[in-house]
């Protein structure tokens, strides 16, 4: 079986029909449409699955008939499952691809395949773990939210410690396949968030599944996992809280500015300044990971993603 550089599994509730058409007619057309922006050998380099709890839905199988890209897996539904229902789809795809890269992405979340290939063809094969990441720096803060009423309530009963040790938005992030490998070595907790739980394991000294230690995660700006102001940028390598409305006509917006920049001879694939690695965590214990800073120069948006993360209207 010939290798894929990227495996990208869309991370979609069985009722969310609206949202997987919506992407079918927006970026996953760099992949199943004739374009200008991605060669055909791009484009089988690159594997796009809708993970869905199977049930015993004919709305489903009749889906996946026609379209052929559910990834149709015996898991939990709902939002408190979706690390352990990540888990599962990690395993399966150990078992079903060979490839070098493994991406999550929420069904709402815009995803610039173009730039994704062009990024990961140069990256490292190893010990890499991309995204936004919360990581204690400027307002990325890393201390869970013990308030049950907040969406990103993490309980003292799953997670004890004071702060997270670095972890990406669960908006999009990347995970180089040695990284897969090692979270399925042995069995790990249940956790009711998604996103943390890859930080415990991979980024923190007292949980870590890798031999060698804690891994630094790599930081990327171009990853948008708020809206804003404006929504579109060409720069965008991941976008946030689309509507099934909006996906349409962002990805006309991603294409006009592709043809203008054809025009013009440049590229959105630049801003090497904007990825960078995340703080690392304290030597010894993942409960002292870097204090909250204020003051960082962060952008407004970025501030104001993060006091709606607090107040419980959104979700890390």
């Amino acid at each position: 079986m010939a290798e894929r550089l990227l495996v990208v599994c869309v991370s979609s509730a069985s009722g969310n029909t609206k949202r997987r058409r919506a992407l079918r007619r927006s970026w996953f057309e760099f992949k199943t449409r004739s374009n200008p922006w991605l060669t055909p050998a791009q484009q089988s380099n690159v594997e796009l699955l809708f993970v869905v709890s199977s049930g015993s839905s004919e709305a489903l199988a009749a889906e996946q008939a026609e379209h052929e890209d559910l990834l149709l897996l015996d898991a939990p539904e709902g939002y408190h499952n979706l690390w352990r229902k990540a888990l599962v789809c990690l395993e399966v795809l150990e078992q079903r691809c060979n490839y070098a890269f493994y991406m999550h992405a929420d069904d709402d979340s815009y995803v610039r395949l173009d730039l994704m290939l062009q990024f990961l063809s140069s990256s490292p094969r190893k010990q890499f773990y991309w995204g936004y990441i919360w990581d204690g720096t400027g307002n990325r803060v890393t201390q869970p939210i013990r308030d049950p009423h907040n969406k990103s309530h993490m309980p003292v009963e799953q997670y004890a410690l004071d702060y997270y040790p670095p972890f990406a938005s669960g908006c999009g992030f990347v995970l180089s396949r040695d990284l897969v490998q090692a979270l399925l070595r042995q069995p790990l907790p249940d956790y009711r968030l998604l996103d943390p739980p890859f930080g415990i394991h991979l980024c923190g000294s007292d949980f870590c599944v890798l031999p060698e230690g804690p891994m630094q995660p790599v930081h990327d700006e171009r990853v948008r996992p708020y809206r804003g102001i404006p929504i579109f940028q060409p720069s965008t390598v991941v976008q946030h809280y689309l509507t099934p409305e909006e996906m349409v006509p962002f990805h006309k917006q991603v294409l006009e500015a592709l043809q203008q920049q054809q025009q013009h001879g440049g590229s959105t694939a630049a801003a090497p300044a904007e990825a960078e690695p995340a703080a690392t965590a304290a030597p010894g214990s993942g409960s002292q990971q870097q204090q909250p800073t204020s003051g960082s120069g962060l952008s407004a948006p970025d501030e104001l993603y993060a006091q709606l993360v607090q107040l419980g209207l959104l979700r890390r």
